[in-house]
């Protein structure tokens, strides 16, 4: 059923089905996560709304892609040109994709040029957990986190295995992956390693009489490697390395090119190097550095851009009489290249930046109470200075019970387009800023059970946008402001997982050329959310999730009406180590767009056999 808004009683009928659908949940989730503070710290110490998904998540429900995964979360909505590989957008609590700061294993992973980081390209093959922390963290970040913080953990191995997947589907879809994972020296020392290749033939992305239609198939094709390995020095210090690097080809529509030539090659790579342990007794430090680059390449265009950035990382955490200290130091060494970039008749005017930072944390436990002050301090070169901060308290007032709340500010600098692009740079540009509130009631009964309510507001001004001359402007205050609902629980004989997220995002412009009243940011639902449901039976496993996203608006006010898909997954354990699973996408066969004028897949199927032994 399509519907140009929810109906009427959508919202708390949702409501009552998230709310009742409780009494057992039995994933286990980690019960340490690092985003939330940079440091290994307890899931149930965070004051922040974070959440995880695990390796088991990830296969249970059998998403293609990563942003099809991401989707399912709360207050995170994705819209994608079309298919696997198209440019797909993230807007974590109402705010826009470059606002959302994107790490792979502790490393920045972000497009300098334009901003974000391009989920697109990254293969969900290659990733064994995902950490997601919602609300203004660049008190801990610096630029980029406003709307929150998004990291990607490749597969690492812990214990010795071997794992292999082959899956064949509608669309001449086809996945094969592979890998291994082994300790030495008394399991002081672990190498892993995993390729993955997937591909598809596609589908026609674009509708007829769009401006961007070709008559033709958007085929997309990838191939994938992660490796990692780290030793133990003692018990007290680790070494450590990972490496993702992921090539691929993907297809697409637009006004300027022809199906022969819509063509876009890339190549994503980021890599990390650590060294972690104990100093003395209540004293850890980590250095860590790395490098990670975005590079693409257009068959129908002289433009090629090549990224690098590189990232060196010193953080301290120190307990103290009272409350812990932590202290930073980080340095970002950005660098752009390549045809239409630094080579050509009109190259950029820079193409090289550097970020210092420091930043501080100090926290303190006191009886059911939590308190945690962050400050930072960001120097930027051609940007300037920018302070930011950030403040959260917790009380668990019942063991299974939490009360919190927390404000902090956040900021964006201006990317490369925005500053020294050829064609209508905008040096005068000031940085992106925002402050941001929440308050949260958690109830964590144990067994990885949730019930989680989050109201949030988050004020931003001085968006960059781009004029009616396309020039890059601060020119947009925006607020968004809303409630999401998470739960994880048994009921009835099902796992059940879901989340609602009812907001309001508007924002106003301040150039006088355009009207002054709030309108709806582009591409954000009033309301959205997912209801998923898991049975198990012996070998048998099965679930449902059913993704709802209300009606919206795209960037020239084209009208996009709500929808609802459901998919569906199955898998039996024909042995130990042996599985056959199979998945129908969008089962309804649902004709609905996330950006204006492009076609999301209809019903696919997807079938194959898994292999994970010793």
């Amino acid at each position: 059923m399509r519907f140009t808004r929810p109906p009427a009683g959508w919202l708390p009928v949702a409501a009552i089905v998230l709310t009742h659908a409780a009494a057992g949940f039995t994933q286990t989730l980690p019960e340490v996560v690092v985003t939330a503070t940079r440091v290994e710290r307890p899931l149930a110490e965070s004051l922040v709304d974070i959440s995880v998904i695990d390796s088991s998540e990830i296969a249970r429900f059998g998403a293609s892609s990563l942003p099809e995964l991401l989707r399912a979360r709360a207050g995170v909505e994705i819209s994608q040109n079309g298919g696997a590989g198209a440019v797909a957008g993230l807007f974590v609590r109402g705010s826009k994709t470059s606002q959302t700061l994107i790490l792979v294993d502790g490393i920045r992973l972000e497009n300098p040029t334009s901003g974000g980081g391009n989920l697109e390209f990254l293969p969900l093959a290659s990733i064994e957990r995902i950490e997601i922390v919602r609300g203004p963290a660049s008190a801990l970040y610096g630029s980029g986190a406003i709307g929150g913080v998004i990291q990607i953990f490749t597969r690492t191995g812990a214990t010795p295995a071997v794992h292999a997947m082959a899956g064949f589907g509608s669309q001449g879809g086809a996945q094969l992956q592979a890998g291994f994972s082994q300790l030495f020296n008394e399991a002081r020392t672990r190498l892993s390693a995993a390729v993955s290749s997937d591909r598809t033939r596609g589908f026609e992305t674009t509708r007829p009489g769009t401006p961007d239609y070709q008559a033709d198939r958007d085929s997309h094709r990838r191939l994938a490697l992660t490796a990692g390995a780290s030793h133990r020095l003692g018990n007290d210090w680790q070494l450590s390395a990972n490496l993702l690097a992921s090539d691929g080809r993907t297809d697409y529509d637009d006004a300027f090119s022809t199906p022969q030539t819509a063509r876009l090659a890339y190549r994503t790579t980021a890599l990390s190097v650590s060294a972690k342990g104990r100093v003395k007794d209540g004293w850890t430090t980590e250095l860590r550095a790395g490098q990670s680059g975005i590079d693409y390449r257009y068959k129908a265009f002289d433009f090629a851009p090549r990224t690098d950035s590189q990232t060196l990382l010193w953080i301290n955490s120190m307990d103290l009489p009272a409350g812990r200290l932590d202290l930073g130091l980080e340095q970002l060494r950005q660098r752009i290249a390549g045809e239409g970039i630094s080579e050509g008749d009109t190259p950029y005017q820079r193409t090289r930046r550097r970020t210092d930072s420091v930043f501080a944390a100090y926290e303190l436990a006191w009886q059911a109470h939590r308190v945690r002050l962050q400050v930072r301090h960001d120097r930027i070169q051609s940007v300037g200075g920018e302070p930011t901060a950030a403040l959260g308290w917790g009380w668990q007032w019942a063991p299974a019970w939490t009360l919190r709340a927390s404000w902090a500010s956040s900021f964006r600098a201006p990317t490369f387009d925005d500053l020294y692009n050829p064609f209508g740079a905008n040096p005068a540009l000031r940085a992106e800023r925002a402050r941001g509130a929440e308050v949260a009631l958690e109830h964590r009964p144990g067994g990885g059970e949730l019930m989680r309510l989050v109201a949030f507001d988050n004020r931003i001004r001085d968006a960059i946008e781009i004029d009616a001359d396309f020039v890059p402007r601060n020119l947009l205050r925006a607020r968004v402001k809303g409630v999401s609902l998470e739960m994880q629980r048994r009921w009835a004989g099902l796992h059940w997982q879901g989340n609602l997220t009812v907001q309001d995002a508007q924002g106003q412009r301040d150039d006088a050329l355009v009207s002054a009243d709030p309108q709806r940011l582009a591409r954000r639902a009033r309301a959205f959310g997912v209801l998923a449901a898991q049975w198990q039976q012996g070998p048998l496993r099965t679930s449902a999730q059913w993704i709802m996203q209300g009606d919206r608006v795209d960037t020239r006010g084209e009208k996009m009406a709500g929808y609802g898909i459901v998919d569906l997954t199955a898998a039996w354990a024909v042995s130990t180590h042996w599985e056959l699973f199979g998945r129908v996408g969008n089962v309804g066969d649902r004709a609905y767009e996330t950006a204006a004028g492009y076609n999301m897949p209809g019903r696919t199927l997807f079938v194959g056999m898994r292999y994970a032994g010793r």
